[in-house]
């Protein structure tokens, strides 16, 4: 009988206070990995580490950190490794959307800060976690890119360039860190009704004279094949088979979990 066991490992996930990052985390440690509770949002780890804690019978313990410095995610890094004693799971599930205006209407600072936080935010933390995987020749790193990555987005074109780069990252960090037996995979979410979602709903709904359950509809459902929205366990899951050895031969890959809105 299959199952995912990630027993005796330790997972961090950066965001781990926002929908898509809860999930994840606590995929991980059902699972049975020890998990370090990531988030610029310091309040919000400390509730997700409790819960794992005191549900899943394993260590969980909250960090804040701010994945758009560096320094700052080295430091923590390092805090996380002690605490642990290891490093194995590395889930990059911090990031925000920025601009929902007309291109041309975005703030240059907002650009950069969706920029450094989606793009540069992910790199930070893979170098940070290479620092531990490659001279222990094992490591699974999985990054959370979105289909806007894959097909762009008109009034969010700074977050759907993010996400694409976020896609090449994976492939490029892949190809660098096979020779250390390190896995680096990417998820593409489809349409999840997360807080950054519920922001956007507001403005569509604005723009289209409805409410936001009706923009609910025709911007995300109706664009759907199955015709339901993601769950942040349906990204967890995946993530979750991906750090364990079921997907040891998977790696530099982008899977879209998205309920059929877009094919590859």
């Amino acid at each position: 009988m299959l199952e995912l066991n990630l027993k005796g490992k330790t997972a961090v996930v950066t965001g781990a206070g926002g929908s898509i990052g809860r999930g994840i985390a606590m995929c991980f440690a059902q699972c049975g990995a020890n998990v370090a509770v990531l988030d610029y949002n310091l309040e919000a780890a400390q509730v997700k580490a409790e819960e794992i804690s005191t549900g899943c019978n394993v260590t969980a313990k909250a960090y804040q950190t701010d994945v758009s410095f560096e320094t700052a995610v080295k430091d923590t890094f390092e805090v996380v490794h002690k605490d642990f004693g290891s490093l194995d799971i590395l889930c990059t599930a911090a990031g925000i959307v920025g601009d929902t205006d007309d291109y041309l209407n975005t703030p240059a600072s907002d650009m950069e800060l969706t920029l450094k936080i989606n793009l540069l935010g992910t790199s930070y933390c893979i170098r940070a976690a290479l620092a531990y995987m490659m001279p222990q020749e094992s490591g699974k790193i999985i990054t959370i890119s979105s289909i806007a990555g894959r097909m762009g987005v008109g009034d969010q074109a700074n977050y759907a360039s993010s996400k694409a780069g976020i896609i090449s990252l994976t492939q490029s960090v892949a190809q660098f860190a096979a020779k250390a037996n390190i896995n680096v995979n990417c998820l593409c979410p489809g349409y999840l009704k997360t807080a950054m979602w519920e922001e956007g709903l507001q403005f569509y709904a604005e723009e289209m004279g409805v409410t936001a359950e009706e923009a609910w509809k025709i911007v995300a459902l109706d664009q759907i094949a199955l015709g339901r929205a993601q769950e942040p366990e349906d990204v967890g899951n995946m993530a979750a088979f991906l750090a364990s050895d079921l997907a040891k031969n998977i790696t530099g890959q982008s899977i879209n979990i998205c309920g059929g809105s877009l094919f590859n």
